[in-house]
């Protein structure tokens, strides 16, 4: 049974149009279905990067080959990995287990490894892009480095005309253990030639939260909220951006921040004693990496330039860090703070 009505407005009064299968107009889950969503992925939900379609190189740990094929693997602007199931018709009963084989599959995968795997997907698709360029293009995608706990929890998203109860019972209960599942329901309408596609998330139901309270898993919560941090900590630079807070040409200079990190707060600021270029920063203006630091005259993004810092220290590369609050102007204000001034014209750099 239809959920929904179209109607073809035009003529003397609205004309229904008639469900249709893509079977039934000679279109194909891959040929067609899939392409539709590699050009527009807004049509599942807005904000993915597709990075590749059809992946199939899989490997044991002893080298053996495994035979899956994902449908399409993408990005949030968050930063969390989208496995991307799609089924032209009717969805089968167990359509969310082999989902969820691939995310655990996927929850592997590195920043380099995307990086990788979307430039093999651009050359494909007949775009020349190297390595450097398509890991320029995620992080452009997210505004920063990737953080890798981020990636070991992947989201999942079916996509089918129809789903089964066993489907949607399971979504749900995989929602409240942790695992983000989506479900978008699309249907195809014809009329006289005229054909209509339309699509809607059928659960998560939008709102839903507002109205439920379930059990909240620390793990889960916590993964939340450094989500939420990535994405605040690349919305300031756009903010600075638009405030004028700091104009191209000031300079920065870096404090170490107190947050629990795997690193030395002293140790990092006796390595920056060692060498004030490397305590040193001029704002550029660039929305994505906007710091040139002075030690080695590269750009970087508030988050990414910390993280090298921390690298070059202990080499090791800290999955997260809350960059613009080791960032200061002048007169002692961080980026973050200085992302939430209103417009006004910053002081003049010393």
């Amino acid at each position: 049974m239809a959920i929904e009505r179209v109607s073809i407005i035009g003529a003397a009064q609205p004309v229904t149009a008639k469900e249709a299968r893509l079977a039934d107009l000679g279109l194909k889950e891959r040929a067609d279905l899939q392409k539709w969503i590699i050009a527009d992925p807004s049509l599942v939900e807005p904000g993915l990067l597709i990075l590749t379609e059809e992946y199939d190189r899989w490997a044991t740990s002893g080298g053996d080959r495994v035979r899956d094929r994902l449908d399409l693997l993408a990005l949030d602007s968050e930063g969390h990995l989208v496995v991307m199931e799609l089924k032209r018709d009717d969805a089968p009963d167990d359509v969310h287990l082999q989902a969820i084989t691939y995310a655990a599959m996927v929850s592997r995968f590195t920043e380099e490894d995307l990086a990788r795997i979307h430039a093999d997907f651009l050359r494909r698709s007949g775009e020349e892009h190297d390595i450097p360029k398509a890991l320029q293009a995620i992080r452009a995608h997210c505004g920063d480095e990737l953080d890798a706990a981020l990636l070991k929890q992947p989201r999942i998203v079916l996509v089918a005309r129809s789903f089964p109860k066993q489907v949607t019972s399971s979504a749900v209960w995989l929602n409240e253990m942790g695992i983000d599942v989506k479900l978008v329901q699309f249907r195809l309408w014809a009329n006289e030639g005229t054909h209509v596609m339309t699509t809607s998330v059928l659960y998560p139901v939008p709102g839903l939260e507002e109205f439920t309270v379930v059990p909240a898993r620390a793990e889960k919560a916590e993964t939340a909220q450094r989500a939420a941090n990535s994405t605040r900590n690349r919305k300031a630079v756009l903010r600075i951006i638009d405030n004028g807070s700091v104009q191209p040409g000031q300079t920065l200079r870096f404090r170490a921040f107190p947050e629990s990190m795997a690193w030395d707060n002293n140790e990092i600021e006796r390595w920056v004693a060692e060498d004030p270029r490397r305590g040193r920063a001029t704002w550029t203006g660039d929305r994505g990496r906007p710091l040139r630091w002075e030690y080695d005259g590269q750009c970087y993004a508030p988050t990414s330039l910390v993280k090298e810092m921390v690298e070059q220290l202990t080499g090791n590369r800290p999955g997260y860090a809350s960059g613009p609050r080791y960032w200061l102007d002048s007169e002692g204000r961080d980026l973050a703070e200085l992302a939430d001034l209103p417009g006004e014209p910053a002081p003049d750099t010393p």
